[in-house]
């Protein structure tokens, strides 16, 4: 796998639309990204395995917490 994947393989590997992916990196809630160019964001792999494990939940409570910000 490379070390740095382009928005469109970052979103279909996290099962989200590129647009979805988009609006969290505007909003901050998103995986750290990479600016590869001027008009050219990437993601590493690792960031995404680390937003991936901020995202988890043991409980539908935790991630209702999460949903609203307080977590």
């Amino acid at each position: 796998m490379p070390l740095v994947l382009s928005e469109a393989k970052a979103a279909a590997l996290l099962n989200l639309a590129p647009r979805t992916l988009q609006a969290k990196r505007l909003d901050g809630t998103g995986p750290a990204y990479v600016q590869l160019t001027k008009r050219r964001i990437g993601y590493a792999v690792e960031a995404l395995r680390i937003w991936v494990a901020a995202q988890s939940c043991k409980s539908t409570a935790e991630a209702s917490v999460k949903a609203r910000g307080a977590a």
